[in-house]
């Protein structure tokens, strides 16, 4: 068998400008064999001519590397893709239906749009029922916004999920009334006023408190008075009678209901009795029909709680399934600081670049599919998770880099003016070296370029090659030196006549450069690859200016 060398060269320089030119044989021959099976009959001879190619490229400098995938046409894309699936949930039989419940006090961050994605996913696999539930019965600790309502509907569609039921805990507060009143004539339930000192005293000690006993009559009495205002803020609680020799003494007598004095709710008035999320939620889950319920292993004592009530009230309760912490390495995803650091001036809005909001993944440009898919391959591990940027990167790069056309861009841009260059004044280079048909775009020399400062801090006096040109030594003024593609530092340029380009950075500050012309002919929202820069969303594009934002390498 003859191998096509061209493609396995390919395929080394792939590798190795991936790993920081360091190709790795294993990796380039599995490759291989996995995107042409045919080879595997050849293995032996395949390593052997491998093993050669390798051994020269690890001769060539990283750009050179670059330089010469780039024209044997770029990286290669994937032919083979292994499957992920979901982990099946047990217990499905008929009905399924999940909720997905998140406290509107803000936009959505990627840990909730882990909890909405793989109940929607579920939702699919089960051909069952999504159902959308404002968890907003905290107007103290926890203020729901108003416009946060709106901006987790525009999120969940973002993320492709169109829930088939919405329903708002806080308008379903006489719901919970009529459910403590039917606890209270069962014997089940109680309202508290001892101070709060004391009841903890003796539920650690596993003892009752006195208002525990009292008469069925007088606790209904005392929840009236709650009803009415009667009792403040902090004088009273009702509370579920549990076990008072639970291992878990959070489990013991726990509390149901509070009074909030002043309440801080956009869609709620003249309410001043609040059920906390362990009530309310079990309440709202069994008259929902909820049938799965996914939730964090933080939650997981939620349901040894509720049990107790589902005891009471002879329901069945919903089969859980836990799923570990998760967290973006390096960014704050924590509602509360987030909204803190917005109103200190730290970030711009929720859309900042540096969080890890769904609105902030909207803005740079990030594909939705591409938080889906990493969702979906994450699953719902009861692990603790913590992903990294680069790792979000990797998704979105397999659906950005097949779509995205290349251009020329510098930063810091320094002019230098070649002497002496070859007449030919027009170059064509391809929209996408993978993809041909796709077209070129031209590029008008002269003998006056931009490069970046950094390249001519370092290569000045220096032979260098134009990508895609010439050679010359680097200096304001430059000699030319030829066409011949020799081994030496390959650069980037833009023609003298450029655009000023700024891109927003990861770190929110700003790069500054000149752009090829031939970017002004797109529209705002498209992504491009800036070569040897990175992949960038159009943010504005006027005839003498454009502005993007970066999105990753």
């Amino acid at each position: 068998m003859e191998f096509d060398k061209l493609l396995l060269k390919r395929y080394v320089l792939d590798n190795s400008t991936r790993y920081n030119g360091i190709p790795n044989l294993d990796s380039i021959l599995g490759r291989a064999i996995i995107d042409n099976p045919e080879l595997k009959k050849e293995i032996r001879k395949l390593r052997k001519e491998l093993e050669k190619i390798i051994s020269e490229v690890k001769e060539m400098k990283l750009e050179e590397q670059k330089e010469e995938l780039e024209q044997l046409g770029g990286p290669i894309k994937k032919v083979y893709e292994e499957a992920k699936e979901m982990i099946p949930l047990l217990k499905v039989k008929h009905d399924f239906v999940v909720r997905f419940a998140p406290n509107p006090d803000g936009p959505l961050h990627l840990g909730n749009a882990r909890q909405a994605v793989v109940n929607w996913l579920y939702r699919n696999i089960y051909k069952g029922t999504y159902i959308l539930r404002y968890d907003d019965t905290d107007p103290k600790n926890k203020i729901p916004m108003r416009e946060a309502y709106k901006w987790i509907l525009e999120d969940l569609e973002w993320l492709k999920i169109k829930p088939d039921k919405i329903f708002y805990s806080s308008k379903r507060l006489n719901i919970y009334y009529k459910y403590f009143r039917k606890l209270l004539e069962l014997g089940k339930a109680y309202v508290c006023t001892c101070p709060q000192e004391e009841f903890k005293k003796l539920r650690e000690k596993g003892e009752p408190c006195p208002c525990r006993d009292l008469s069925v009559r007088k606790q209904i009495n005392r929840f009236e008075k709650m009803l009415n205002h009667t009792f403040k803020e902090g004088e009273v609680v009702a509370r579920i009678k549990t076990d008072l020799k639970d291992k878990h003494i959070s489990v013991r007598d726990w509390p149901a209901l509070r009074i909030i004095d002043k309440p801080k709710h956009p869609l709620v008035r003249s309410k001043y009795v609040w059920p906390l999320l362990d009530f309310a939620s079990a309440i709202d889950d069994h008259l929902m029909g909820v049938t799965h319920i996914i939730r964090g292993v933080d939650l997981q004592l939620s349901r040894n709680k509720q049990l107790y009530l589902y005891s009471y009230l002879r329901w069945k309760y919903p089969i859980i399934k836990l799923q570990g912490k998760f967290s973006v390495a390096n960014t704050e995803l924590s509602k509360t600081r987030v909204r803190g650091g917005i109103e200190e001036g730290k970030y711009t809005g929720y859309d900042d670049i540096r969080l890890a909001t769904i609105k902030s993944f909207k803005r740079r440009g990030v594909y939705p599919e591409a938080l889906i898919d990493m969702i979906k391959e994450i699953g719902p591990k009861i692990r603790d998770v913590m992903v990294s940027e680069d790792y979000i990167a990797s998704f979105n790069r397999k659906l950005l880099d097949p779509l995205a056309n290349r251009y020329f861009f510098v930063r810091d841009p320094v002019q230098i003016k070649v002497i002496n260059p070859p007449k030919d004044n027009l170059v064509k280079l391809p929209l996408h070296p993978d993809y041909p048909d796709r077209g070129y775009r031209e590029l008008k020399i002269l003998n006056k370029f931009f490069i970046s400062k950094e390249d001519f801090l370092n290569y000045k006096g220096k032979i260098v090659r134009l990508i895609g040109l010439y050679n010359i030594r680097l200096d304001r003024t430059s000699q030319f030196l030829g066409k011949q593609l020799l081994p030496y530092p390959k650069i980037q340029f833009v023609p003298e006549k450029g655009v000023d380009m700024k891109v927003l950075l990861p770190d929110n500050t700003l790069a500054r450069g000149i752009a090829e012309n031939n970017i002004t002919k797109l529209k705002p929202n498209e992504r491009v690859q800036l070569q040897r820069f990175g992949f960038v969303y159009l943010d504005v594009v006027k005839k003498n200016y454009v502005y993007g934002y970066y999105i990753h390498n």
